[in-house]
């Protein structure tokens, strides 16, 4: 505390970082100024104290800066995920809340953007703008900007997303023969190794390993507002995934019938061997799936079909953790109960069966 040439007396304190605050007004006597004082170390040792530096500070601006700052498993944001946030504020967060302060945002607040946000938007939108809008404000809290994370509508940013259906071999090969011949090896390795489209797109000739019956997956290609770029893939992604032999065979007759090339070159290209596009998968796949009268399968079902078939041939949820590329085991889990639900019709079916053909009590 220290007396001003007004007379008036002026409280600083030291925060958790080391930086003095001063108290947002001056004092009429030496005991209001001690006053203060005392309050704030009560709401430091209570948790609840905030942040004058920060609380201040509108929504805006801090998640500019948050978005700057954003790491992943210590690594820095995506491209293409950083602008999925940036339009995501742009267009839902912040004409509304922008311009509020961080300590004005308030449940209410929050709640009343919901639900402007949910009648102007679809589920997927609004259910992706709360989650980010709820993660900016978890770090606000963190950085004691806030007492508490005022986005508290259960279960608003979580996706509830309608199980895909689930492709048998059968299925996966007709849709394979359907595809152009430069991409059928394509589909075959996203069943048989369960790559993500991207992963795919970014194969070398040099990540393959014949004799092995290896696919080295190190990079993605990554669709961003510029145009494509290559990066490493999710973060716990890079993986070495072993081929069945049917996988092996399907990369052989890929290899056979692609033109040769060095091993830095990519292991999909166009008819013509020009650079292969997202957009030219998904409409090459488009059509295949119509023509194979499958016309709601997604691309990204090949990969969930072969890895519930990775969890049905006895992997632990480890082992589908590394060959799916999967960092935490939430992923893993939906391969290994979609195995279970599949074992349990296995078992309905073996009692049908047995009903049908076990004797009678009379032995007819």
């Amino acid at each position: 505390m220290r007396k001003l040439p007004s007379g008036r007396w002026q409280a600083r304190y030291p925060g958790p970082d080391g930086r003095d605050r001063a108290a947002p007004s001056t004092f009429a006597t030496k005991t209001d100024a001690a006053r203060f004082l005392a309050a704030v170390e009560v709401d430091m040792g209570r948790g609840v104290w905030l942040d004058p530096l920060r609380s201040g500070v509108t929504l805006r601006e801090y998640s500019q800066a948050w978005l700057a700052e954003r790491t992943v498993r210590g690594r820095s944001l995506a491209v293409r995920t950083r602008e999925t946030y940036q339009h995501s504020l742009d267009r839902w967060v912040l004409p509304t809340l922008g311009g509020l302060p961080l300590d004005r945002i308030t449940p209410a607040a929050v709640r009343r953007w919901h639900a402007e946000t949910s009648a102007a938007t679809g589920p997927t939108a609004t259910r992706q703008a709360y989650a980010l809008l709820h993660a900016v404000l978890a770090t606000a809290v963190a950085d004691d900007a806030l007492p508490r994370n005022p986005c508290r509508i259960t279960g608003a940013g979580q996706a509830r997303s309608d199980e895909r259906p689930l492709l048998d071999l059968d299925q996966v090969q007709h849709l394979s023969a359907h595809m152009p011949e430069n991409l059928r090896g394509l589909v075959d390795l996203a069943f048989w190794a369960h790559l993500r489209l991207g992963e795919l797109l970014a194969l070398r000739i040099g990540d393959i390993d014949m004799d092995a019956g290896t696919v080295a997956v190190q990079r993605q290609v990554v669709e961003t507002d510029a145009g494509p770029v290559e990066c490493p893939p999710k973060a716990g992604s890079q993986r070495v995934v072993h081929l069945p032999p049917q996988g092996v065979s399907a990369l052989a007759e890929h290899l056979r019938t692609r033109s040769p090339a060095l091993p830095t070159a990519r292991l999909f290209v166009r008819r013509d061997g020009r650079a292969l596009r997202a957009h030219h998968v998904h409409a090459a796949w488009s059509t295949a799936r119509r023509a194979a009268g499958l016309p709601d399968v997604h691309l990204h079902d090949l990969r969930h079909a072969g890895l519930t078939l990775a969890a049905q041939s006895g992997a632990t949820l480890a082992e589908v953790m590394r060959r799916a590329g999967h960092s935490s085991s939430r992923a893993a889990m939906i391969y290994q109960h979609a195995a279970e639900r599949r074992d349990a019709e296995v078992a309905a079916r073996l009692g049908r069966l047995a009903a049908g053909t076990t004797p009678n009590r009379t032995g007819t």
